[in-house]
C-alpha cells in the first residue's frame, strides 16, 4: 500500500439545508478528500416534492448520520463493484473497520450508515487526525474542529427528526465498529507521514519486515536513511554520518511501550540461532574504534520486554 496522504483541512464546516420539502444538515473536511457526515428526511414546512422539484433528497434513518467517501478518499468505483468491506477508519493504532459501503450512483459517491453514538466519533474527537483506510488508498484527515461540529450536527438532526414526528430514540451507548488491531507495517507507514509531515519517497529497503519478537505478527524496521520527505526537510531524522531506525516490535506495543529508534550508519534483519530475527545497525568509525574491533555491526534482540545489544 503507498504511503499515506495528507489531506490539507482547515477543519469541519456545518451546512443546513431544508427547501420546504426535505430538510438535510452535513459536516465535511474543508478542502480536501470530500468525506461527509450527513441526516436528511422530510422538511417540517411539508411542501410536497413536485411543489420543490427536489426529487434527490437524502433520506437517513432516526438515530443514524451517513458516510459519504468520495473517489479521492478511498478509490474510485471500477464499474462493477457496487458494495465494499475494506474501509477502515483508523484512530492511533486502532482500526474500526466499517459496515458495508454502498455505491450511491445518483451522488456517485460511496456511503454507509453509523449510529449517531458510535463511540468511534467520540474517539476521533479526541484526537488531532484520523485516516481513512481502504485496500488502495490511505488518506489521513484532520481532526480539528470534528468534535464541535459533529455536536452542532446531531442537535440540528434530532431536533429536526422530532419536529416530524421522528424522535431519535434512546439507546444505549453502542460499541465501537469493530475494532481492528493495526498491523506494525500499517504502524510504521503511519509514523513515516507523521515524521515528514506528509508524502515521502521510500527506497525498497526503507520498510523492513520480520519476526523480532517470537510472537508470529510481523514487526517493522523503519530505515529513515531510505526515506526522503517530500515536504520540507528531506532528510529530518539523519545525522552527517548516521540516521534513525525505528523498530516497531508487536509485544511492545502491545505493551503500550512504542517503538525504539537506534542510531544507524545502514540497518539490517539476520536469523539468530533463537529463530526470531535480529537488528543489525552499522556503527560510525568511532563507534568501532572504541569497541578495539575492526566490527561496525552491533545486533540487538529482543529479550522479552525491550531491544537489548548483544555484547
Amino acid at each position: 500500500m503507498a504511503s499515506p496522504v495528507l489531506a490539507v483541512a482547515q477543519g469541519w464546516e456545518f451546512n443546513t439545508f431544508d427547501d420546504g420539502s426535505y430538510f438535510s444538515a452535513a459536516i465535511r473536511t474543508e478542502p480536501g478528500p470530500a468525506f461527509a457526515l450527513l441526516c436528511g428526511e422530510r422538511s417540517p414546512q411539508g411542501l410536497s416534492p413536485q411543489q420543490t422539484g427536489n426529487m434527490e433528497p437524502d433520506i437517513t434513518r432516526p438515530d443514524s448520520v451517513r458516510l459519504f467517501f468520495d473517489d479521492a478518499a478511498i478509490s474510485g468505483f471500477d464499474g462493477v463493484t457496487l458494495e465494499r468491506q475494506d474501509v477502515l477508519l483508523v484512530v492511533g493504532s486502532t482500526g474500526y473497520r466499517l459496515p458495508t459501503i454502498i455505491w450511491d450512483e445518483l451522488f456517485s459517491a460511496w456511503q454507509t450508515d453509523l449510529q449517531a453514538n458510535d463511540p468511534v466519533f467520540n474517539v476521533i474527537a479526541a484526537q488531532p487526525e484520523f485516516e481513512l483506510r481502504s485496500a488502495d488508498r490511505s488518506v489521513v484527515v484532520p481532526a480539528n474542529g470534528f468534535g464541535a461540529a459533529f455536536a452542532q450536527l446531531t442537535a440540528h438532526c434530532q431536533a429536526m427528526f422530532t419536529a416530524i414526528g421522528k424522535p431519535w430514540a434512546t439507546v444505549p451507548a453502542a460499541q465501537p465498529s469493530a475494532p481492528v488491531r493495526a498491523g506494525m507495517r500499517e504502524v510504521a507507514e503511519a509514523s513515516i507521514r507523521t515524521g515528514c509531515g506528509g508524502p515521502a519517497q521510500l527506497d525498497a529497503n526503507a520498510i523492513l519486515t520480520g519476526n523480532i519478537d517470537g510472537d508470529g505478527r510481523e514487526d517493522v524496521v523503519v530505515d529513515w536513511s531510505a526515506i526522503t520527505c517530500s515536504g520540507g526537510y528531506p532528510r529530518p531524522f539523519c545525522g552527517a554520518a548516521m540516521c534513525s531506525a525505528t523498530v516497531f516490535v508487536s509485544q511492545g506495543f502491545d505493551a503500550s511501550e512504542g517503538p525504539a529508534d537506534l542510531l544507524a550508519a545502514g540497518v539490517r534483519l539476520i536469523d539468530l540461532n533463537n529463530g526470531n530475527n535480529g537488528v543489525v545497525t552499522g556503527g560510525s568509525l568511532s563507534m568501532c574504534q572504541q569497541r578495539g574491533t575492526t566490527s561496525c555491526d552491533f545486533i540487538w534482540y529482543w529479550d522479552g520486554n525491550d531491544l537489548r545489544l548483544i555484547e
